[in-house]
């Protein structure tokens, strides 16, 4: 096998089509996803119709949250965006959300301006 072939072979999803899977495997709207995320119309429009387009990581890590993602399946589609979780204090409180099951938007954002004063 060539290396071409081999490349080929272990192609993984894009971030698009990862969270448009993910997107219907949940059986939500997209609108209820944007909403949930907190995200532009004209923004999940464009993630939607450019298969190319990564948003930033805040952006990726709210459509993860929208689509209650767990760790596994949420560090698949931070991944396939380009971005991990760090060890950044911001990256550990997400973490530690993720890890007691934590998906609304507003208490995870709570949690980050108390331990880091921004939010997502």
């Amino acid at each position: 096998m060539s290396i071409s072939e081999y490349l080929n072979c272990s192609k993984s999803l894009s971030f698009n089509e990862l969270l448009f899977s993910f997107i219907d495997e949940s059986g939500l709207k997209d609108s209820v996803v944007y909403k949930k995320a907190d995200i532009d119309r004209k923004l999940f429009s464009k993630i939607r119709c450019n298969r190319d387009y990564i948003p930033r990581k805040g952006t990726v890590i709210k459509l993860c949250l929208a689509l209650n993602l767990d760790k596994l399946n949420f560090n698949k589609l931070l991944n396939a965006a380009g971005y991990f979780l760090s060890e950044s204090k911001f990256d550990k409180v997400i973490s530690w959300c993720l890890e007691n099951c934590i998906y609304d938007l507003n208490e995870v954002n709570n949690y980050l301006y108390l331990f880091c004063g921004t939010i997502l």
